[in-house]
């Protein structure tokens, strides 16, 4: 059965209001909108990819993105990152099969990447299967669940138009709803989440390595000319930064071609 897909893919800068005029950059993360269709059913994913996050010492880290174990790892953290939603064209039911344990990794949770991601897939069945009924979601928790926060999971959904209802003494299950496609709600997009056109970001991040290495070719002739103690600290600040716009460079590329 032949299928379409398509893809769109954004580069999200997350960002963090310090003052009433200044905000520092927390984090970058790649998002991706895959949808695929045949004549039955269209599957929709909204998968989120952190890159590089911020640190207090200044220095990007790519801890959260690099597997340190087996590639089952890496499958893990691609499948916490990532909400599907799937259209049945022929009984006209739509399923979120994993919105129950839908997830972002813990160091970029709290700046709105969760419902940016939802809401993407909101608009898409909003606008084209209003009138499709949505299958009622199951939850259940328990001990394997010690990092999600109940208060925030169901405030998190009704924000969307879902209703709950417990089903047991405990309060551990239940069912989250909504009627139909068109009853769900959008969030509210946060401002610490900004949109950047990707050629412009990697033009800069080249355009950064070259003053970098006007920088630390300017040092070195100083330092070859005048024949004076050479200032270590600065020359080691200029490479590790240089390095670090590389590697980000680098690996935002491979992302991109490869995913």
């Amino acid at each position: 059965m032949a299928k379409d897909k398509s893809k769109d893919i954004r580069l999200l800068k997350i960002t963090c209001k310090v003052t009433d005029t200044r905000s520092v950059t927390m984090a970058y993360v790649l998002y991706e909108l895959d949808v695929i269709r045949s004549n039955s059913e269209v599957t929709i994913n909204s998968i989120l990819t952190p890159i590089v996050k911020n640190e207090p010492d200044g220095e990007p880290l790519l801890d959260d993105y690099v597997a340190s174990g087996p590639a089952s790892q890496t499958n893990m953290f691609k499948k916490d990152n990532k909400l599907t939603c799937n259209v049945d064209l022929i009984s006209k039911v739509i399923r979120f099969p994993h919105l129950n344990r839908y997830k972002i990794s813990k160091n970029y949770r709290g700046y709105g990447l969760s419902s940016y991601a939802l809401n993407e897939i909101a608009n898409i069945i909003k606008d084209q299967y209003p009138d499709y009924e949505i299958e009622p979601i199951h939850f259940s928790f328990t001990q394997e669940n010690e990092d999600i926060d109940r208060g925030a999971f169901f405030a998190f959904m009704e924000k969307f138009g879902f209703w709950f209802s417990f089903d047991g003494e405990d309060n551990n299950k239940g069912i989250l709803n909504v009627e139909r496609a068109e009853m769900i709600k959008l969030a509210t997009k946060k401002d610490t989440i900004v949109e950047l056109e990707i050629a412009t970001f990697i033009k800069s991040l080249f355009d950064d390595r070259t003053k970098q290495h006007a920088e630390i070719t300017r040092i070195r002739t100083e330092f070859k000319d005048k024949n004076t103690v050479f200032n270590r600290f600065e020359k080691d600040q200029a490479i590790t930064f240089l390095m670090n716009i590389i590697g980000a460079l680098i690996l935002l590329i491979m992302i991109i071609l490869f995913l």
